[in-house]
């Protein structure tokens, strides 16, 4: 045991190695390189043309490998994802998997599969003796260098000035360079040392194991899991994480050399980050995300056009089996990717997220099928969407770090269930088995079905009825909140939808496209093997979906093509390489497209394009703009806050703050910048967990109630950090604002709506436009509008929803002052026509005056005074507390006399 503990301990500080190079890079750019393994494999790869092929001298090698090669990888690495914090997840991502397939591609084009290649050991390999174990030289000397070089960058990352400018970059770039630091000089060390790390973990590793590209990436990208038990972001943990699982994963060697568990040893790195995933609080996994800002309207073909091209499509596929010939298995192969690219663009495109491990599905449903088939004597379809919906309880278990996380975590906890089932599953027999073997997939009867043209076109009309199913699902209201969902998931809660049914139904319907597409790719093929599912063709099939263009099913035609159809016209040997090759650089090229604001319309289909687009929806026929609605009355005292307190680590935000917000009037709550008033309102909105008190709706304890759930029970709010589906136009907004409420937390309201619903949408959407005089612009897309146009849009989706009490937060923030008054008339009615209870956070001491009725003021989270305005606002201590103590005896000091002095800012 002691010798395997010795093995663990050198493979875990190699882990080590580079997963602090990888939470460095991560701290300091706030970009999560999912190539940090890709870039270990070119230093391993470079050290041993250097050293075995060159013959040069091992620590030359090592330093032209590590200290040249690193720093140059780190830089690039730099310029390329500059800009990434910003941009949205999935261009995040994509960036860096770029990155993987073009590293991929190139080390297998210049060195090939076929030999196998060692490092020797370059260490000296003195034998010690410690008891009955025998330890090496080279083993003390790698243990002692990651353990120093691990404590030095610790030392500089927390000691050095540099370091301090390297924590501070990723939180406020802004701030860092009115300090006089470069924050490109910050992300520029920040790369170069954590990528160094990565090509010292690669030459590390090299004399270990065979070089193989995709071996050694998969080996380095074990560090994912020491960088888990790390949090992410704490590099003594992350060396230790990466000890723990070395010798973890060395002792389960010893245990399991053989049979189903074989395979725990490369797995436990993914086990363990995928644990960590969902059972650490979010809090220990919380990280910050800047804004991305609001997106330019997406150009869309028109409908005439692609009704027309779609059919010209379909024709010329039909007709494969007259010109494809041996190729027409490359033909059907497509087609299955086909629907494998819509059920990826299911998560990604429509809904924004990230998931890594898609072909993983697509070998579940092909091996589900083989022992249905095996076990039952029912009819081919039957057996496909039995096997199809095994999948589907997967896709429900992956959807769990969705609900809990989403965001760069899901794309993790995606790729390490991939790594995990690759490993761990594909052995088992019921699966490929030990060996790898091929497993044998039949296709539908012996007749004509079973031919290879009778299939092509069943598999054709199969992919023409999931297209056109896929398009439904995109135009319907599950599509709409997924399309929201991928704007803004708050601005998605706070018309009362559960996101997280709305992340499970479509988790679960795109694993079973998924399996559906491996059952008719396996088919088409007749025999499979677990080669063709490993971890790494996922990346090629999210990149793919990301960089297309086009909206369903254009993207995933082309997708299709490039991974099924153009393999079998070229070189098996080599097309699948320069394919990647090529896939890589196109991520790379869209990311810095991306970034940098490029889009638009092909110009050579501009012409096609008329004032009104025909695929736009047609124009809902005049609905007469009914009252202002009344909804649900407010009764007395709706809304009481009772001594709620809310801490952030050792600060305490809101101190025992006790409010009550009364029905048919307006209740302000002012205060100066930082006083809590934000604060108090996501504690009112469960947004925030108060540490101590209770908030109550209607007389009842809201308890741990989420926002989602409050706004089902009607408290509606705005964001001071607005929160809006920026890809959709205005009248698409608040038309959302109430098909949110109807869809709530019932998955089958998600999915299907009924005649009557459309009537109410249209309705109350039409008057909630009316009331804040948005008819103008309410076919514009929400992303390209002014700031004060947006806080319009916001309070009209608010007010377009069921919502008996309103919390609004700094609405009248970006409004002109013409617009301010109009934004007054609007409360002014709404409280007056629909009798509800409003809770008004705003600056504007003048709006503030003329809408509420009572105030409650707040100061370092304490309320400090309360009463009607009038006497609020000339309070010396409110005063105090906007302009401090000292402006205010002066002010008091010059003025004629106390009985003149005027309310603080209305003359």
């Amino acid at each position: 045991m002691l010798t395997y503990i010795v093995i663990g301990i050198v493979l875990g500080s190699v882990y080590s190695l580079a997963g602090i190079g990888l939470v460095l890079t991560h701290r300091t750019s706030g970009v999560f390189n999912f190539a940090h393994g890709a870039l270990a494999t070119v230093s391993a790869f470079v050290f041993y043309t250097l050293y075995v092929t060159c013959e040069l001298p091992w620590p030359v090698a090592a330093v032209v490998a590590v200290l040249v090669a690193g720093p140059l990888m780190g830089y690039l690495l730099e310029l390329l994802t500059r800009t990434l914090p910003s941009a949205p997840l999935a261009v995040q991502v994509v960036t860096t998997v770029g990155v993987v397939l073009i590293v991929e591609a190139s080390v297998t084009l210049i060195y090939g599969r076929a030999e196998l290649r060692t490092v020797p050991q370059f260490l000296p390999e003195t034998r010690i003796v410690i008891g009955s174990t025998v330890v090496t030289t080279a083993q003390l000397i790698m243990v002692a260098f990651v353990l120093v070089a691990s404590v030095a960058l610790y030392l500089l990352f927390t000691l050095t000035r540099t370091g301090l400018a390297m924590r501070a970059v990723v939180d406020d770039p802004g701030l860092l360079d009115l300090s006089g630091r470069s924050p490109v000089g910050a992300r520029r060390w920040g790369w170069s040392i954590g990528v160094t790390f990565a090509a010292a973990s690669g030459v590390a590793i090299a004399p270990l194991v065979p070089l193989d590209a995709e071996t050694l990436t998969l080996l380095v990208v074990q560090a994912f899991g020491a960088a888990a038990v790390g949090s992410f972001s704490s590099l003594p943990r992350t060396y230790l994480g990466g000890l723990a699982i070395g010798v973890a994963s060395s002792l389960a060697t010893m245990v399991f050399p053989d049979g189903p568990l074989s395979g725990l040893p490369s797995a436990l790195p993914f086990v363990v980050l995928f644990l960590v995933l969902l059972l650490s609080p979010k809090r220990v996994l919380g990280h910050r995300t800047l804004l991305a800002p609001p997106r330019a309207p997406a150009w869309r073909m028109p409908g005439r056009f692609q009704s027309g091209a779609a059919l010209a499509l379909v024709v010329v596929v039909a007709a494969a089996p007259l010109y494809a010939g041996y190729h027409l298995g490359g033909f059907t192969l497509s087609l299955a990717y086909v629907i494998l690219f819509l059920a990826l663009g299911l998560l990604t495109r429509l809904s924004g997220q990230v998931s890594l491990g898609h072909v993983t599905f697509m070998a579940i449903g092909a091996c589900a099928f083989v022992q249905l088939t095996a076990l039952f004597d029912l009819p081919w379809g039957v057996t496909l969407l039995l096997a199809s919906l095994v999948a589907v309880p997967v896709g429900a278990l992956l959807a769990i770090p969705a609900i809990r996380l989403s965001g760069l975590y899901l794309a993790l906890a995606t790729f390490g269930f991939a790594v995990v089932v690759t490993y761990l599953v594909f052995p088992l027999p019921w699966m490929f088995g030990n060996e790898g073997a091929t497993i044998a997939v039949d296709r539908p009867g012996d007749g004509w079905l079973a031919t290879d043209a009778g299939y092509f076109y069943l598999v054709l009309a199969l992919v023409v009825v999931v297209a056109v199913l896929v398009t439904a699902v995109t135009h319907s209201r599950l599509g709409r909140l997924l399309g929201a969902l991928n704007d803004s998931v708050r601005g998605l809660e706070a018309t009362g939808v559960s996101v997280n049914v709305a992340r499970v139904l479509v988790f679960c319907l795109s694993a079973f496209l998924a399996a559906f597409a491996g059952v008719l790719g396996a088919a088409g093929q007749q025999a499979v093997t677990a080669d063709s599912y490993g971890p790494l063709p996922s990346l090629t099939i999210f990149a793919l979906v990301v960089i297309n263009p086009g909206r369903a099913p254009w993207y995933a035609v082309l997708g299709a093509v490039g991974v099924g159809l153009v393999p079998s016209y070229l070189d098996a040997a080599a097309s699948a390489n320069y394919l990647n090759l090529l896939f890589g650089l196109g991520a790379a090229t869209f990311a810095l497209a991306s970034t940098r604001g490029h889009g638009g319309a092909p110009k050579w289909v501009r012409r096609f394009e008329r004032a009104r687009p025909e695929d736009a929806e047609p124009a809902a026929a005049p609905v007469p703009a009914p009252a202002v609605r009344t909804g649900r009355p407010a009764a007395g005292t709706p809304v009481e806050i009772m001594d709620v307190r809310v801490r952030f680590g050792g600060l305490t935000a809101v101190d025992g703050v006790s409010l009550a917000v009364p029905a048919h009037r307006v209740t302000g709550l002012i205060g100066p910048n930082g006083a809590g008033k934000t604060t108090t309102f996501n504690a009112c909105c469960g947004l925030v967990r108060p540490a101590s008190g209770r908030v109550l709706l209607d007389g009842r304890d809201l308890g741990r109630a989420g926002l989602g759930p409050r706004a089902r029970r009607g408290l509606g709010r705005t964001f001071q950090q607005m929160a809006l589906f920026d890809s959709a136009t205005v009248r698409e907004n608040v038309a959302l604002g109430v098909e949110g409420a109807l869809a709530g937390g019932n998955p089958l309201r998600h999915v299907v709506g009924t005649r009557s619903d459309r009537a109410r949408i249209a309705a109350e959407a039409e008057a909630a436009i009316e009331l804040c005089d948005l008819g103008g612009i309410a076919d514009r897309v929400v992303g390209s509008l002014s700031t004060g146009q947006r806080r319009l849009v916001e309070l009209a989706r608010c007010l377009a929803g069921p919502f008996h009490v309103l919390l609004l937060d700094e609405p009248s923030a970006g409004l002109d002052r013409v617009e301010t008054v109009r934004f007054g008339d609007v409360i002014e009615r709404v409280v007056r026509e629909r009798e509800v209870a409003v809770l008004l956070v705003e600056h504007d001491i003048a709006l503030v005056s003329r809408l509420c009725s009572y105030l409650y003021v707040l100061d370092f989270g304490k309320l400090i005074a309360e009463g009607p305005p009038g006497e609020i606002l000339s309070s010396p201590a409110v005063r105090a507390a906007y302009l401090g103590d000292g402006a205010v005896e002066g002010y008091a000091s010059a003025a004629s006399g106390p009985s003149e002095e005027p309310a603080l800012g209305v003359s």
